[in-house]
């Protein structure tokens, strides 16, 4: 009887401890006809450039792996509700990163799902076209809607890397980081994959509903 009292006792401390580190934080989408909906987090992610300020947020689940990156550059000194064009990495930087809206802030959306276990393979979704609207920021919060077309690319993993089982390792050590809830920050890039090589094919992936919610004001403290 104790032994049951003990083992209840111990069941509703860990549901207790489950749900105190809940979170509403969220990045929600339908992405090819699929909902899906995850915790998001804010990442500190260190960027260089002085004209603008930065801001990146992913939404993330393992095993297997789904990442949707959110990254927000904007030349204002605070975030400001408004709708703004996502854009192209590549055109992006060709444009020394000078904003196409007069609003001053532009996004890039980003998505890379593991399509084999181990990270064997990936379907990755490259920032594209589309929009995204903030409709509420403080220094410390932002939310919104977005809706774009990501430019779809397929990763491998290398055969040296399959033999020797060092992409194994490091795709353990990534699944561990992210489960603890830190694993977006191992990353820099949502299409960095370790020991892969991206493959000729390609396609387009189209998401919409997009939605998101992220307060890191407990961060700050």
């Amino acid at each position: 009887m104790k032994k049951t009292l003990l083992s209840l006792l111990l069941a509703c401390c860990c549901l207790i401890q489950a749900l105190a580190q809940k979170t509403d934080n969220f990045i929600s989408a339908t992405i090819d006809g699929q909902e899906w909906k995850a915790e998001a987090k804010r990442l500190k992610v260190p960027f260089r450039k002085k004209d603008f300020n930065y801001l990146a947020l992913a939404g993330f689940e393992v095993n297997p792996d789904v990442q949707l990156w959110i990254r927000l550059y904007y030349f204002t000194d605070e975030l400001k509700p408004g709708t703004f064009p996502i854009e192209d990495l590549s055109e992006m930087e060709k444009r020394k990163y000078k904003p196409k809206s007069e609003g001053g802030l532009f996004a890039l959306v980003d998505y890379t799902e593991e399509t084999k276990k181990m990270g064997h393979g990936f379907h990755d979704g490259e920032s594209l076209k589309g929009t995204v609207t903030i409709t509420a920021a403080t220094p410390t919060s932002v939310e919104g809607t977005f809706e774009g077309t990501l430019n779809g690319v397929y990763y491998q993993k290398r055969v040296l890397a399959t033999m020797t089982g060092s992409g194994l390792r490091a795709n353990l050590g990534k699944k561990m980081l992210t489960g603890a809830g830190a694993g977006m920050a191992a990353n820099f890039d949502p299409h960095e994959h370790d020991n892969t090589k991206k493959t000729s094919e390609t396609d387009t992936i189209k998401i919409s509903n997009g939605k998101f919610k992220v307060d890191w004001s407990k961060d700050e403290n």
